[in-house]
């Protein structure tokens, strides 16, 4: 399928591109590495006037870290150039294993981990060209005034299907938003709105500059899993991301655990969480973690997998992802 018409721009510092969004407003795009934002136009779910190319802003790329303040991670990074990456290797594996997950390989080297994070929630009945889509009502998220995937629902339940999102929550993660009249840097939890219409919180004139993720305590550990129909190139149906601290080998001092593919966000299964925290992790404890975080779960018909089969998934992927996290305990 052919593009729609638009104005295409270009800019070549971060000063530019703020003020031409600034400008441009509503009627304008980001594209980053436009490995979804293509797919949307082509499938004409998006009309945007205006195209804002980052590609040629150099201060958008580059991963830093720093033993005080932990990583950076500039939002044009491509995910070839994460997993590349020495200082993500050291700490922060679970970035590799979650960027390994997204699309193809070679898809990596353009796809970025701000356009990753930017993605716009999905389902069935949404993601569909308009000649698929002409014989149905409109839903919530193309205007409507109903749910295909939910009977008398009274919102749109569209989810969030990316994968660094996830794991980056896992990690405490905050994002730095941009715009000509002055910066924000939120937790990467608030940046999502849990609204599948709109879901995150940039203002048309703000720009997703970089990632933070803080220095991790010893003997962190973690692991991301996901559940998809083929072994590459989908989307999760679910996934989860798990991080540890550990006293030991065994004890867990505190765990962090992020559901996604199973709302418009990732989704915090605080009462697994608790059900690991100060505890010796065996085999009875993962059972209850993982029957705690199948009841925190609510998926939906709306991916191209039963729900029912997809929440029971999630309680099968923490225990894969609790016990992968513990095969590589380390300190430092």
């Amino acid at each position: 399928m052919r593009l729609p018409a638009f104005q295409y721009h270009r800019p070549s510092s971060t000063e530019g591109a703020y003020a031409l969004l600034g400008r441009l407003g509503k009627e304008a795009k980001v594209l980053a590495g436009g490995t979804a934002l293509l797919v949307d136009l082509q499938q004409r779910l998006l009309r945007p006037e205006y195209i804002v190319s980052l590609n040629r802003i150099p201060d958008l790329q580059g991963i830093e870290s720093d033993s005080q303040r932990g990583l950076r991670i500039g939002a044009l990074t491509t995910l070839d150039s994460l997993k590349k990456s020495s200082l993500i290797k050291d700490k922060y594996d679970i970035l590799i294993q979650a960027g390994e997950e997204v699309g193809v390989p070679a898809l990596h080297h353009v796809a970025t981990i701000g356009g990753n994070l930017c993605l716009n929630t999905r389902c069935i009945y949404y993601n569909q060209s308009d000649f698929w889509s002409s014989v149905r009502l409109p839903c919530f998220k193309r205007g409507g005034e109903l749910c295909h995937a939910v009977s008398g629902s009274n919102h749109c339940l569209a989810v969030y299907q990316g994968d660094l999102g996830t794991a980056l929550m896992a990690l405490e993660a905050k994002v730095k938003l941009v715009r000509q009249s002055g910066e924000r840097t939120i937790p990467l939890s608030q940046f999502f709105t849990y609204q599948a219409e709109i879901p995150n919180c940039l203002e048309p004139d703000e720009i997703l500059t970089e990632v933070q993720v803080p220095p991790l305590p010893n003997f962190s550990t973690g692991a991301y899993e996901k559940l998809r129909i083929r072994g590459s190139m989908d989307f999760p149906l679910v996934s989860v991301a798990v991080m540890l601290e550990m006293k030991d080998a065994a004890i867990c001092r505190k765990a962090r655990i992020v559901l996604g593919a199973v709302a418009p966000a990732p989704v915090v299964a605080t009462k697994a969480e608790e059900v690991l925290n100060d505890r010796t992790i065996d085999q009875e404890l993962l059972e209850k973690a993982a029957q705690e975080a199948v009841r925190e779960a609510h998926p939906v018909a709306n991916l191209s997998i039963d729900a029912g089969y997809r929440r029971k998934m999630v309680g099968v992927l923490l225990k894969r992802a609790i016990k992968r996290a513990l095969s590589s305990v380390r300190a430092g």
